[in-house]
């Protein structure tokens, strides 16, 4: 049979032959050559259309897919990738939507297939529960200035060999960057006057979430440092986290690993240079960055400032009228019972809260802080954790 003495492009071109010679029809062709009637005809349109050369074996892809992102706005999406190498195709998605008018933007899952070929996709391995919501001890912030988280970002070498220390300050409740200062040093000083800033350009929060470090905490009584003394006296709420659990401040850590890997690196060459990168990259973190937390809605959306405002001149009041009080001495002491205790040099000037019990017990503290407790028949002339007569109560108790 010269369907199998010839090659396949041979018997087709002369199928097609035999058929425009008018001697045999296509059903005898077609048995002829051991296809179907349909085969046949596919053979002759396409000659008729395209010669010989349009016998030839095709792709069975499709010539053109209805479903393909259009070339401009898939530059569109590499432009944007480059533009914010850190960014993912969800936000990448929001950019394409809100700032250039895409109508129907690409699925999230085709934005890192296109970036994927474009080769700007670098893998990173997920560190599962690096950042668990805080332990129940901590307030859950419910509206805009209600929970500020306060820290320094580990330091990093400016160009001309100084230190920076960045100072960060952020509204737990939008995610809204209150302030981000390169400081170069760690100082209540510099700490601070960039606090007197934020509380100048954004009133007063209700509350502050510090580590334990310096300069926000010390190793004294209550833990306060002189700064965080001067926050209460504004009427501010210190509020510590777990030493050793930056996981109690999660979404502050996790806006200081953007931060490293979008303005930190390189480092800028002197400290004007970086202090003005990061008022651009704090305006955009505010204003463009989409974030997940938020719905793909950016912290500008849902902050607005404090209608408490910093007062230079007056004292937030920090106890009733009628309390017992003791002032606090220079050298951090105060006299009680005839005795001296040290309640730390962070409390100097201000005064202190005595609440006497009928178990003989004495607590001190400073606006809502405990200090520590005091028993009147106790000789050493320091004072207990808070709590400790209360612990050895349970103790005895128990024997």
């Amino acid at each position: 049979m010269p369907w199998t003495d010839l090659s396949p492009m041979d018997q087709r071109l002369e199928l097609v032959t035999l058929a425009r010679s008018g001697e045999f029809t296509v059903t005898e062709l077609a048995l002829r050559f051991g296809v179907s009637k349909k085969t046949a005809h596919k053979w002759i349109s396409r000659f008729e259309v395209g010669g010989a050369a349009a016998l030839e074996d095709q792709s069975p892809a499709p010539k053109c897919s209805p479903q393909k992102t259009p070339d401009d706005v898939e530059r569109l999406i590499v432009k944007l990738k480059r533009a914010h190498p850190t960014w993912g195709p969800k936000k990448i998605r929001v950019l394409l939507e809100r700032d250039h008018g895409v109508g129907s933007p690409p699925a999230t899952s085709t934005i890192g297939e296109i970036l994927k070929r474009h080769g700007l996709v670098r893998k990173r391995r997920r560190r599962a529960g690096v950042y668990p919501r805080p332990n129940e001890g901590l307030t859950e912030a419910e509206r805009p200035n209600h929970v500020w988280a306060v820290d320094h970002k580990g330091w990093f070498l400016l160009g001309d060999g100084n230190k920076c220390i960045p100072l960060t300050v952020s509204d737990l409740h939008s995610r809204y960057l209150i302030a981000l200062e390169a400081d170069t040093d760690a100082t209540q000083r510099s700490a601070r006057k960039g606090f007197e800033k934020a509380f100048c350009r954004h009133g007063l929060p209700e509350i502050i979430r510090v580590d334990n470090g310096s300069p926000f905490a010390s190793m004294g009584p209550g833990r306060l440092s002189k700064l965080s003394v001067w926050w209460i006296g504004q009427g501010i709420e210190v509020e510590f986290t777990r030493p050793g659990n930056p996981q109690d401040n999660g979404a502050h850590e996790r806006m200081h690993r953007t931060l490293k890997d979008e303005c930190c690196a390189p480092a800028s060459a002197h400290r004007a240079a970086q202090q003005q990168r990061f008022n651009r990259w704090k305006k955009s973190f505010n204003e463009v960055r989409p974030h997940e937390s938020l719905a793909q809605r950016v912290p500008a959306d849902f902050y607005h400032p404090s209608n408490r405002r910093l007062d230079g001149t007056t004292s937030a009041r920090l106890y009733e009228p009628g309390d017992e009080t003791l002032p606090v001495s220079r050298s951090g002491s105060i006299s009680l019972g005839g005795k001296a205790f040290h309640v730390g040099e962070a409390l100097a000037g201000t005064r202190v809260l005595i609440e006497r019990s009928k178990g003989g017990v004495i607590s001190v503290r400073y606006a809502n802080v405990k200090l520590g407790e005091y028993r009147e028949d106790q000789k050493y002339r320091f004072l207990m954790p808070p709590g400790h007569y209360e612990l050895g109560k349970r103790i005895h108790g128990r024997k």
